[in-house]
């Protein structure tokens, strides 16, 4: 039978080895924690990710707009560095950044304005609800960076189905945005937190410039299809003619598998080559006219590039049919 010094140093036994243990493990889970340079870059790139896809997702979102209150749950660490990088990319006030209250609800208005934003990219008609004014974010240049991105994607795909001199003023107007949306970028820190925006405004550049030359160089197409209708066989003219749609194929050539290419994978509501404002009736046009000479190897480059076109849009070849 035990008495009760037995008990205490028992007791005491036992303490001290549980203390051994927990140093243990707390030596071990110091070992294991990562530097915390490491999980700075780490929640850089989950904010930054986060924040691109609540602007650009068709899908749901609800995860990424609470992003911030869950790394602030994980650990007294992730909170501390979150809130760092958010304080700084979205430039909040020293009065939000001490409170945790305020910077949560905070953070929430903005992902939630910047999801009402990517809204107008899926829901056009939605957009009446959605204003600058929604929240005050006047000072983040980060969210009006996105807000002008944002803005030249919609203003791209409507522009499908303007006439030729509105597409092409609306992409100046396009290609003027995305200039100050980069420079915005560039007020932004850290740095890195920009990466996906600066991606997006470079595929919309590259978008923008390569469907000014579409829509130019097939208007110029047209004009040359048609001058041919009129004229004799064997003429001079048709000559030039023929050097001229060379010129113009070159500079659709150079292009349209690069804007196909960045279109790949993206939604259903992005207009293809052939939406855009007289590619297919100058695809018609041109496609109906046969060569006495062909030096330049024309039939056969239009041809090919219907057949490329068709890929997207079976029913291509129908419609060039002349009618």
């Amino acid at each position: 039978m035990s008495t009760p010094r037995t008990q205490e140093g028992a007791a005491a036994v036992a303490e001290g080895s549980w203390g051994t243990q927990r140093a243990q493990y707390e030596n071990i889970t110091n070992d294991l924690a990562l530097p915390n340079e490491l999980l700075h870059k780490i929640l850089l790139a989950v904010i930054c990710d986060s924040v691109h896809t609540i602007c650009i997702s068709p899908g749901d979102t609800t995860w990424e707009k609470s992003m911030v209150e869950t790394l602030h749950q994980v650990s007294p660490t992730f909170k501390a560095i979150a809130t760092e990088l958010v304080a700084k990319a979205f430039d909040l006030p020293k009065n939000t950044r001490s409170d945790d209250v305020r910077l949560l609800r905070t953070m929430r208005e903005i992902f939630v304005y910047l999801s009402h934003l990517g809204m107008r990219l899926r829901h056009p008609s939605d957009w009446g609800s959605v204003s600058f004014q929604t929240i005050d974010c006047t000072a983040s240049s980060f969210v009006f960076g996105y807000a002008l991105y944002l803005s030249c994607i919609s203003l791209r795909r409507n522009a499908t189905r303007s006439p030729r001199d509105v597409f092409e003023s609306t992409h100046t107007v396009i290609l003027s945005a995305l200039t100050q949306s980069e420079a915005l970028c560039a007020r932004v820190f850290p740095v890195e937190m920009t990466y996906k925006l600066r991606q997006g405004i470079l595929e919309e550049s590259h978008l923008a410039r390569d469907g000014l030359v579409l829509v130019h160089s097939f208007n110029e197409l047209d004009d040359h299809a048609s001058a041919m209708l009129v004229l004799q066989p064997a003429s001079g003219p048709l000559a030039a003619l023929r050097t001229m749609i060379h010129t113009s194929l070159l500079k659709i050539e150079a292009v349209h598998m690069g804007y196909a290419a960045e279109l790949a994978g993206r939604i259903e509501t992005e207009p293809s080559i052939h939406d855009l404002p007289g590619v297919l009736p100058a695809l018609r046009n041109i496609s109906a006219l046969t060569f006495d000479e062909d030096e330049y190897n024309l039939e056969e480059r239009i041809c090919a590039i219907v057949d490329e076109w068709a890929k997207a849009c079976p029913f291509l070849n129908r419609e060039l049919q002349p009618k």
